[in-house]
């Protein structure tokens, strides 16, 4: 484990009043700091209570080509990757379907059209004006063990959590690395302070992990930031197949904005919300507000 930062020592003394998380509660208030010195609430998501899909049925949609770093533990490059672009086909696809079901449903009312005919399909961001972000993936020992595809699986993974940012806030995460990772630590919290000391600090607006650490008690943790942090947004999730990892990781993207929880209970349909996080990919109006007012924070 390489160990970087001044605030190593504050860290050190953060384990010994930061509780590890639990399935039934995945959040603590405890503020400590990171490796560069920001201020930061450690805070989660717990694991899901049903499975999702282990694969993904379809390749992601990449709203743009990026040539990916693959790294070793040390950060040491190994390689490069190429991700294409596939929106455009995408895009092209839904068109055609939705043309195919215009057809099909020619001359039925659309009661917000202003008259007859069907309603027209919802209008996609323009990505060559998204913020993008840099994404840096880590994958620990036991993760890469499990999939010998984890660097595209993950990929899939960051690129459906992206899907949300992309459509409601036209922020486009786009991943700049792949690192091989060796996770160390007895809980969540010890985990995700593991990865922020060995991966941040290298000019990434995010450092997302993947674990199959079986010390790691949470579905997902992530660094909740009270403003623009000095380095990287730092989260963890918890491998938990294909569908409830990306929604795991959306929920610990938008920890890294500063958005906090919805209360259980309250039927707010929100992905903040434990009793949906697992179950829907968009926020509610107050979370979204959130966001916007927090976009400035990373990208460019």
């Amino acid at each position: 484990m390489n160990i970087k930062g001044f605030a190593s020592l504050s860290l050190a003394l953060s384990l010994l009043i930061t509780p590890g998380l639990s399935d039934a509660s995945a959040t603590t208030t405890t503020t400590t700091l990171d490796s560069q010195g920001s201020q930061v609430t450690i805070d989660g998501i717990p694991k899901a209570k049903t499975e999702g899909k282990e694969k993904f049925d379809k390749p992601a949609k990449v709203e743009r080509s990026t040539v990916v770093d693959v790294l070793d533990e040390k950060g040491k490059k190994l390689s490069e990757k190429k991700i294409n672009k596939n929106a455009d086909k995408e895009e092209k696809k839904a068109a055609k379907e939705n043309k195919k079901n215009d057809k099909t449903t020619e001359g039925e009312l659309c009661l917000f059209c202003g008259g007859g005919g069907t309603e027209p399909p919802e209008e996609e961001p323009d990505a060559s004006t998204a913020k993008v972000v840099t994404v840096l993936i880590a994958a620990d020992e036991e993760y890469r063990a499990a999939h010998s595809d984890w660097q595209t699986l993950t990929q899939n993974i960051v690129e459906n959590a992206d899907n949300g940012f992309t459509r409601d806030h036209n922020i486009d995460f786009e991943i700049k690395a792949l690192g091989q990772w060796s996770s160390q630590g007895a809980n969540a919290s010890e985990i995700l302070q593991d990865m922020d000391r060995d991966w941040n600090g290298n000019g990434y607006d995010f450092v997302v992990g993947f674990t199959k650490d079986p010390n790691f008690n949470s579905g997902g943790i992530a660094y909740v930031y009270p403003s623009s942090p000095n380095g990287s947004a730092v989260s963890v999730n918890l491998d938990q197949g294909a569908t409830n990892t990306w929604h795991a990781a959306q929920h610990e993207f938008s920890h890294n904005y500063g958005l906090g929880h919805d209360a259980q209970g309250s039927g707010i349909k929100c992905i903040m919300n434990y009793d949906y996080s697992y179950s829907v990919d968009y926020w509610d109006q107050d979370h979204d507000d959130e966001i916007e007012a927090h976009k400035s924070w990373y990208g460019n």
